[in-house]
């Protein structure tokens, strides 16, 4: 399995101590906001590139912060600081998965605090399936190997699902949202009971978006008396994949919310910026994390014109770039990226 969870402490705290040692800094960009499509004027790096770091689910932790990522039995890192540097640690999943799982390729996990320790939202492709099904499991602490919930997957619809993200309204009700698979693409919402370890009583998942491109990627954040809806839009394995986020002052009506960019290539200089989380618990300001393609041994993004599977590109991967949320006038703003020297 890796280390384990005092290996993982001890690497937790070994990043502390360095980072009194090390210099640090975060360079903001200028301004990629929502509205003014405008390209920042250095070449933004990511904060995590070795092996890759698709789809990031990124929490606050004791003493520092905990990314989870698309991979075997769903790689994870840690960090003290939300620019890194970050430290693997070991797998979230544990070698024995549910008779249910097929492979133990993750995609797109989501960790969520619960009131007796952590969730995991994992999608994993199902025995007698082609496509993926959504499963959870549990956890007293982020860094513990999680446990899986029950004998089948919590939801596995026939076109298959994937992108499990948790949201909470204020009274405390607990929901799943996520992507079914296919054409035309939606987004649903279902209802889970107050643990977010089943369905809700008599629960069906409820159509929030509908499309026949993709959309995908759903995370909810509520935002005064609105709540913003981010997903990730086109074709994942090309620079054409970006951010975008809708508004909406009711839970379960989105089909007249017009979608506005936030991340795109034009706007960022980066491969497809995508797969975007936002981290707001214990900060002032949230941080942005998403990723985005690069190609070769080093940094740089890969040329506009990649598509992934259409031409070789050695080395193209999927790293972990950072950015600073604001808000103005209800608008969603890229305030800078952040960047490691």
């Amino acid at each position: 399995m890796g280390w384990g969870r005092r290996a993982a402490a001890a690497a937790l705290t070994m990043v502390l101590a360095a980072l009194l040692t090390t210099a640090l800094t975060v360079e903001l960009m200028p301004d990629a906001s929502a509205v003014r499509l405008r390209p920042p004027a250095q070449r933004v790096t990511p904060v995590l590139h070795r092996e890759g770091f698709a789809d990031p689910s990124v929490v606050s932790i004791a003493g520092g912060y905990l990314a989870i990522s698309t991979g075997f039995r769903a790689p994870r890192a840690v960090s003290s600081s939300p620019r890194g540097p970050w430290h693997p640690v070991s797998r979230a999943l544990p070698k024995k998965l549910p008779h249910w799982v097929r492979s133990p390729q993750i995609w797109a996990s989501e960790l969520v605090r619960s009131r007796t320790g952590w969730l995991l939202y994992y999608s994993a492709v199902a025995h007698g399936k082609t496509r993926r099904c959504i499963g959870v499991a549990t956890a007293r602490h982020p860094l513990d190997a999680f446990r899986p919930v029950g004998r089948r997957p919590l939801v596995c619809p026939q076109r298959g699902a994937i992108d499990p993200s948790g949201f909470v309204r204020s009274n405390g009700g607990r929901y799943l949202l996520f992507k079914t698979q296919g054409n035309p693409t939606s987004i649903r919402l279902l209802r889970l009971t107050r643990d977010g370890r089943h369905r809700g009583h008599r629960a069906h998942s409820r159509v929030l978006l509908r499309s026949q491109h993709t959309i995908e990627n759903p995370v909810l954040v509520r935002r005064k008396r609105h709540l913003v809806l981010f997903t990730s839009e086109g074709y994942f394995g090309s620079c054409g994949y970006e951010t975008t986020w809708r508004r909406s002052k009711n839970l379960f009506r989105w089909g007249r919310s017009e979608p506005h960019p936030l991340l795109r290539r034009t706007n960022t200089r980066i491969c497809g910026p995508g797969g975007a989380d936002v981290l707001t618990a214990g900060r002032k300001n949230p941080v942005l994390y998403f990723h985005g393609w690069t190609c070769g041994k080093g940094r740089r993004p890969c040329p506009p014109r990649f598509v992934l599977g259409r031409a070789e590109r050695p080395y193209a991967r999927r790293v972990m770039y950072a950015a600073h949320l604001r808000w103005k006038h209800g608008t969603p703003r890229v305030h800078g990226f952040i960047r490691r020297h």
